[in-house]
This record gives structure tokens, sequence and C-alpha cells, in this order.
């Protein structure tokens, strides 16, 4: 369809939308137009296929929930959820990402390795433990108390958290006293982060793909990653099926709830961050290949299944407790 059929469209939807704003949404990427030449000296039109017109109707309710500080970000939920966007903006948006936290990790790294790094993040705690909020009246001992305690958790966190970033920045591999402390004060169970999980991880750290493997991605990169996303979709409604809620999935449930706790952070959340950090690792990684052929086997999927039901069963031998679940 052409321009004019489009706004006439989307306007029978109650949004109100102008020429400049489709010109803007294809300038972010947010919509595809295929440009068709008319002819020799007759210039060129451009046609937009039918989702755009669902696209379009998502990007209004997106503007009105204010989910993003900009619209740029929108690309990120559209290729998400299947729409079709420009692929070489999708790239310079997630290129821009990468170099924001590769900037961001390198100063991280510069303030760790200062001699008087701990001090400061104790001057930090003190001066965060200072500006809590005051119950009114006078503040008792234990509310004060209280108040120290959770200010200096707050800087064991930003503690850990910049030598595990140090590690990657300046090492190229996590040290297996930072990984265990990082274990121990996220409450991460010994199942999930053993020796085993930090040798892989620093085995990929140390072949240095993610490092540039953005700026050199192509199309058909952004489209396996789409793939990719699609099983995993697929696998992870598999758990939500079974056991309804992400926090409720034995021995994972637990530990992904502590994650968030402690780091103040949501994994799920039909946010662009999360879906710019996930696009970053399956562009990044380099295993979306083998991955993809390993999900895409029935037998992975069964073997998936058979999984999921031992679950409840597994735990109930460790912990001596019994998990209900759906269905």
């Amino acid at each position: 369809m052409l321009k004019k059929e489009l706004l006439e469209r989307v306007r029978e939807h109650g949004i109100s939308i102008s020429s400049n704003m489709i010109e803007r949404y294809v300038e972010y990427g947010l919509i595809v137009g295929n440009r068709v030449s008319l002819g020799f000296s007759q210039g060129v039109v451009t046609h937009y296929d039918e989702r755009t017109i669902s696209a379009v109707i998502l990007i209004d309710k997106l503007k009105s929930s204010r989910l993003c500080k900009h619209q740029k970000d929108y690309i990120f939920i559209l290729y998400w959820k299947g729409y079709p966007v420009q692929w070489d903006k999708l790239k310079a948006r997630l290129i821009e990402f990468h170099s924001s936290i590769m900037n961001t990790f390198k100063d991280v790294a510069g303030y760790t390795a200062h001699p008087d790094y701990p001090e400061i993040i104790d001057d930090i705690a003190t001066d965060d433990a200072a500006k809590a909020p005051k119950a009114i009246g006078r503040p008792s001992k234990e509310f004060e108390e209280k108040q120290k305690i959770e200010a200096r958790e707050n800087a064991k966190r930003i503690m850990i958290v910049s030598k595990l970033i140090s590690d990657i920045i300046s090492k190229g591999a996590i040290s297996q006293e930072v990984f265990r402390v990082f274990n121990q004060q996220s409450n991460i169970a010994s199942e999930i982060a053993g020796d085993t999980v930090l040798e892989s991880t620093n085995a990929w750290l140390q072949q240095m793909i993610w490092r540039n493997a953005v700026r050199q991605s192509e199309e058909q990169d952004y489209r396996e990653a789409y793939e990719l996303i699609n099983l995993l979709k697929d696998y992870w409604s598999d758990l939500e099926t079974h056991f309804g809620s992400v926090y409720d999935i034995p021995i994972f449930g637990h530990s992904i709830q502590n994650l968030e706790d402690y780091y103040q952070i949501k994994f799920f959340t039909d946010k662009p961050s999360f879906y710019r950090y996930v696009l970053l690792v399956l562009i990044s990684g380099g295993f979306r290949q083998q991955l993809m052929q390993f999900l895409s086997k029935p037998t992975t999927r069964e073997s998936w299944n058979q999984i999921i039901a031992s679950l409840p069963a597994l735990l109930a031998q460790i912990t001596g407790e019994e998990v209900t679940h759906n269905g």
C-alpha cells in the first residue's frame, strides 16, 4: 500500500498520525518501506507491507506507555515481536548500546584499580545512609542501624560487580575468588554456579569474539538471532505452562529471585533494555548457530519437557520439600 492508504487505515483505529510521523518511523528503522521506481524520469514511490499497520498501532501504544526514553529504542521491541524492521538501523542502535557498555566497563575498571577505591565505596555507603528517608520524629537506634546495614550491603554489591567488570576488561577472565564472592553475595545455587560455569565463561571471554562481533554483524545474523529468540520463547513457554511463574521453577526460580532482589533489577520485563541485552548476547556470543541446531531437534524438546517434569522430584530429593505446579 502507498503512504496515503497507510495513513487512512491507521486513522481508522482512532490514531492521530501524519505523513511526517511515518517518515520519522522510517528514519528510525521502525517500519520498512520498499521504494519502487515508476520508470525513467518518473521518480519513485514507497510501498508498505500490510503488517506496517499493526506495527504503527504498537508504536502508538509504546508512546503512550513511555517505556522508552527515545522512540529509536522501539526498534528492539518491534524486532522481538517479529515485525519487519530495518536491520541496519537495528545494528546501529545495538552498536551504540554495546559501545556505552564497554565505555562504562572501562571506567569502572579504572576506578577499581585506584588504591583508594575501598574507601570511596565506604564513603558512598555512609552518604547513602545519611540521605535515606527519615521517619517523622527522632529515629530509633534500631532504625539507624538498619540503614547502615543496608548501605553497607549496597556498597558490597557495588564492590563485587566492579571487581567482576574489572576482571573482564583488564584481565580477560574472571578470577575464582571474585566469582566465589559474587555467588555467595548473590545467593546463587551451587548447582548453577560451579567451577564448570567459570571455566566455560573464561574460555568464551578469552576468545575475544564478543568485542567486535556487533560491528561486524550482517543481516543474516539478525535473521538467525530472531529464529533463535522464537525457539527460546517456545522452550520458555514450556516452563511457564508447567510451573505458572518463573519464580516457582525449582532450583532456578529461587536463584533468579535472589539475583533480582540483591541487585535490584528485573530480568523478565517487556522493556527494550532486556531485549537489547539478549540480542547483544546472541549477536556477540559466537554460539548462535550451534544452539539453534541443538534446540531445533525434536529429541531436544522432548528431553527438555522430561527435565521440566522431573524438576519437582529433584528438588524434593535435595531439600526434602514438595513442590506444587500447574497442570
